[in-house]
């Protein structure tokens, strides 16, 4: 690879790290290729991506985007995982597909300017996704509407309940 191509995928993986929601580095030393096409199959379905880049490459790159506090996490045979939307989606993928077995390995991850190491990132998994805690709130707010109306339809209920009372009064 000349000197031209470096820049190029260089000035690629920056692209993606100014875009990505989350960043997670995962070796994959012994995950198979049909396993691997498998997982970045999952990605896609939920808006991001595996990639792998020489660790050369990545570690220019995220010097020259002022975060070369990640080149921690580069170990081995390193593949970058990049959400662009629901960060929490992407790790709860990452989470089921290693359900069976512990590969890939997780070295760990980069979500809106904190590092989580690997076993963090993996407890982001039990956090409900952006859709499921939508679905809670609305259920909380709409809920709440109902005590409410039942509340104040209730008011009116007992005042009528006064008014035939004091009227059954001053009939007798």
């Amino acid at each position: 690879m000349g000197i031209e191509e470096k820049k190029i995928v260089v000035k690629n993986i920056k692209e993606r790290l100014n875009r990505a929601t989350l960043i997670c580095f995962a070796n994959f030393g012994h995950l198979s290729a049909p396993r691997m096409n498998g997982l970045r199959a999952l990605l896609k379905k939920s808006d991001a991506e595996m990639k792998v880049f020489k660790n050369r490459l990545i570690l220019r790159a995220l010097k020259e985007n002022s975060i070369e506090e990640l080149s921690g996490l580069l170990s081995g045979p390193t593949a970058m995982i990049f959400a662009y939307g629901d960060p929490i989606a992407a790790i709860k993928i990452i989470a089921d597909f290693k359900s069976g077995d512990d590969i890939p390995v997780v070295n760990g991850g980069y979500i809106e300017g904190e590092i989580f190491d690997g076993e963090s990132i993996l407890k982001l998994a039990t956090i409900p996704s952006r859709e499921e805690l939508y679905g809670k709130m609305i259920e909380i707010f709409s809920s709440s509407l109902v005590n409410m109306v039942y509340i104040l339809s209730n008011i009116p209920r007992r005042l009528v309940n006064i008014l035939s009372g004091i009227a059954d009064q001053k009939e007798e």
